[in-house]
């Protein structure tokens, strides 16, 4: 069954298009993972106090459309059992019946103490309702062609008001910053993106 918040986008939330942008899509799908946690027990907070943390090891969203200012709509969240180290949780944004963005999110339970991951078969998350992994029709990874020639873009310095109460980057800013990069950036939005974090800023 799957947890949901209301949410409004705020004109803070958006760009010259009057578009959310991608860190901010980003952001409601996280502060509906921080209230069913909250809601439904054990929160971030009392995972904290047991030397416990999830950690975001990868995000694969899809937006049919964007957001726009103003505009109502729904985040649903749910997790799905697992009984490896790998925690998925799937996400469905609704303006209305209308879908318009979907997402996976993988997830790994560290024990900060002991610093290992826990299995899903020692920590149960059916707390939080549960369900099977959404398709999104997204690989979970794919390769990149040897010949493919990489250049340098630009640079970013992580900012304190960059970081997060676990001190480092918080895993939603990196949207805006890879798409700020694209060049003629007013005249797309992102209509997907599969982010692995391979370490933390």
């Amino acid at each position: 069954m799957a947890f949901h918040i209301n949410k409004t986008v705020g004109s803070y939330d958006i760009d010259t298009n009057c578009n959310a942008t991608p860190t901010s899509t980003m952001r409601y799908l996280m502060e509906a993972v921080d209230s069913n946690l909250l809601s439904c027990g054990p929160s971030y907070q009392d995972l904290m106090g047991k030397g416990l943390s999830f950690i975001v090891s990868r995000t694969a969203i899809k937006i049919i459309r964007p957001l726009k200012e103003y505009e109502n709509f729904t985040v649903f969240t749910w997790a799905t059992e697992s009984k490896t180290v790998t925690f998925p949780r799937s996400f469905c944004v609704k303006v209305g019946d209308e879908t318009v963005a979907e997402a996976v999110t993988l997830w790994a339970l560290v024990d900060t103490k002991e610093n290992k991951f826990i299995k899903g078969s020692d920590f149960d998350v059916s707390c939080y309702g549960t369900d099977e992994v959404l398709d999104i029709g997204m690989p979970a990874r794919f390769k990149i062609p040897d010949d493919t020639r990489f250049e340098k873009c630009g640079e970013t310095e992580v900012l304190y008001s960059y970081i997060d109460k676990n001190f480092h980057m918080n895993n939603t800013k990196y949207f805006d910053m890879l798409f700020d990069r694209i060049p003629n950036r007013e005249n797309y939005y992102m209509s997907s993106c599969l982010l692995n974090y391979v370490s933390e800023a």
